[in-house]
């Protein structure tokens, strides 16, 4: 078996394909240089039907690192980029690996959720995450997760 058949996963691109790049990433307050160019590696691959298991992708760390063997940066790239909502975990692909939402822009609370019902989960996680960056999204993103107050809410105070 090749190292690219172990690589199982798939990647779907939500989005306008005829935008190569999005403004919105490009001017992405909250993402380094770094994951801005893996969200662009993450969408070729998407265009070019390249099948991955994105958090165990040597091709991916390739690409981002001249390093196959940067993997733990990569997860935390790509952590970064679900915590934004331009990528978003779907689920189980078939034949192992994950399915993955690449989004044109930064996806709702609701569609995250909708795709992947862990990603309050994940961001309770990474609010403890070692990385300050990772915490700080993640704690910026836990309000987003509650639900708004009802009318009787506001009728009781």
């Amino acid at each position: 078996m090749s190292e690219h058949d172990q690589e199982l996963g798939a990647l779907l691109f939500f989005g306008n394909p005829m935008e190569v790049i999005p403004r919105r990433l490009i001017t992405a307050s909250t993402l380094s240089h770094e994951e801005k160019i893996c969200w662009m590696a993450v969408k070729v691959l998407s265009e070019h039907n390249r099948v991955h298991d994105l958090e165990s992708s040597t091709e991916l760390a390739q690409l981002l690192y001249n390093n196959p063997d940067e993997l733990p940066a990569l997860r935390n790239v790509l952590l970064k980029l679900r915590l934004s909502r331009w990528l978003t975990r779907c689920g189980d692909a078939m034949g192992g690996g994950t399915l993955y939402g690449v989004h044109d822009e930064v996806a709702s609370i609701a569609e995250v959720v909708k795709l992947d019902p862990d990603y309050p989960q994940l961001v309770a996680e990474a609010a403890e995450h070692e990385r300050e960056d990772i915490r700080q999204l993640a704690k910026a993103t836990l309000p987003l997760l509650l639900p708004p107050p009802s009318m009787e809410t506001w009728g009781s105070l």
